[in-house]
């Protein structure tokens, strides 16, 4: 049996080489016959045929299933140069009759998945973002900015492509005086704090449904000054009922809202936004078709969540009143930040011992590369887009993002913001 999974799985290797070892002695080597096979050498090591068998058949989740179980072992190279073979030879699977077949029942059960209501929004919620404190302190930026930096610069490190990230964001708000701010999604405010510091006199409200976040934030606004101009709400983003915002901004929170969900989501912010108002939306998306969330990431990270492509979302747009004023696409920058994210963690994982256990860390690990290697190689992106009411409500040419965005840089850049610890939105 093993000789026909291992003829079976040789025929998907195009690149590389990989070394299989089976526990009751069985060695295998697999040699791609496409170009650099040469420069990707990796070994694992399972215990049986079954798990052999699992992982033909189902490699998404199986295999980040066996590497957190501890079933499956690199014993020569690195999870990072395994994950690069996966991702480089994975196209090849998905293309067989098998992987096709798996692939279109995986998205009957996947469409069912992504149906949100405000009571399993929240509970998803809850799954990723009401973990501790600590774990998101290893390896997010001062601000915790839980979301695409952007890498102006080759020299920037994590916190100055998140000081320009937001920097960004405020410049496509085209954002003037006494403003009221809808954030959708605040995270733990780091983007409200700075928003209410690039433009003071501007009121912004943000919006959680993580009990964990909703604390944070709120005993950072008690604590300190300014606290009558940031406020947030423990709220689902279709309850605001009849309340409208000079602006509205929303970063990292479509892809939790679920495909069935896009048409309302972008109701509401067409019903939130003022006549004259901007809204942006950063978010993930992916290039090609509409495909369904990893079965892995869904299962273990992201419950119920769903990454567009652009046609669903101006699809979603179009039946609103909103206009597409602006849209930018970010291709690798999530790689980049996820790459500072994943080595922050590793330097820094140590601090978990008592919290976590061995699997759990093993879990982050593979989340943290696996993301990695969808925005370097596969069909990962971030898409910010513009949306207004009125086609005069922002400048006629793209000049002013580059002007506005400079000058909120620096001020950020002079400006002491702590999201960790001692937060602080003054």
């Amino acid at each position: 049996m093993q000789h026909v999974l291992i003829f079976w799985l040789s025929r998907f290797v195009q690149t590389g080489q990989l070394t299989i070892q089976i526990d009751t002695g069985q060695k295998f080597l697999l040699n791609g016959k496409g170009s650099g096979s040469e420069q990707i050498a990796v070994s694992i090591r399972l215990k049986n045929s079954t798990q052999l068998l699992r992982l033909l058949l189902r490699p998404d989740p199986v295999c980040g299933e066996l590497y957190v179980d501890g079933d499956l072992q690199i014993t020569s190279g690195t999870l990072s140069q395994f994950m690069d073979f996966l991702f480089i030879n994975g196209k090849h699977w998905q293309t067989s009759p098998a992987g096709k077949l798996i692939s279109h029942l995986y998205k009957l059960t996947a469409w069912c998945r992504t149906i949100n209501p405000v009571a399993r929004s929240k509970r998803n919620v809850a799954h990723h973002y009401d973990l501790t404190d600590q774990l998101f302190d290893l390896f997010l930026d001062r601000q915790r900015q839980y979301s695409c930096a952007y890498f102006a610069k080759e020299t920037d490190d994590l916190e100055m492509a998140q000081n320009r990230k937001i920097a960004r964001l405020a410049a496509k708000l085209n954002l003037t005086k006494n403003h009221r701010i809808l954030d959708i999604g605040c995270g733990w405010g780091g983007l409200a704090t700075a928003l209410n510091i690039l433009s003071p006199d501007t009121h912004v409200t943000g919006i959680t449904l993580s009990e964990n976040q909703f604390h944070y934030f709120k005993q950072a606004i008690d604590t300190h000054a300014r606290n009558d101009r940031l406020s947030v709400f423990l709220q689902d983003y279709r309850t605001l009922g009849n309340r409208q915002f000079d602006r509205i901004v929303s970063v990292g929170m479509l892809e939790h809202v679920g495909r069935q969900q896009f048409d309302q989501f972008f109701s509401c912010v067409d019903q939130y936004l003022s006549p004259d108002g901007v809204a942006v939306i950063h978010a993930i998306g992916r290039f090609g078709k509409a495909q369904p969330t990893s079965p892995w990431i869904d299962k273990y990270i992201f419950p119920g969540g769903y990454l567009p492509n652009l046609e669903q979302i101006t699809r979603s747009v179009e039946k609103t009143s909103l206009k597409i004023t602006d849209i930018e696409i970010m291709r690798l920058h999530y790689a980049k930040t996820l790459a500072a994210w994943r080595d922050a963690f590793e330097a820094n994982k140590s601090q978990l011992s008592e919290i976590y256990d061995e699997r759990f860390i093993r879990l982050w690990r593979f989340y943290l590369l696996a993301c990695e290697n969808y925005f370097a190689h596969g069909c990962g992106m971030v898409f910010q887009i513009q949306l207004t009411h009125r086609q005069d409500a922002v400048p006629l040419t793209r000049a002013y993002i580059a002007e506005e965005e400079a000058q909120f840089t620096d001020r950020l850049c002079q400006t002491a913001l702590s999201g960790k610890q001692n937060p602080s939105p003054s």
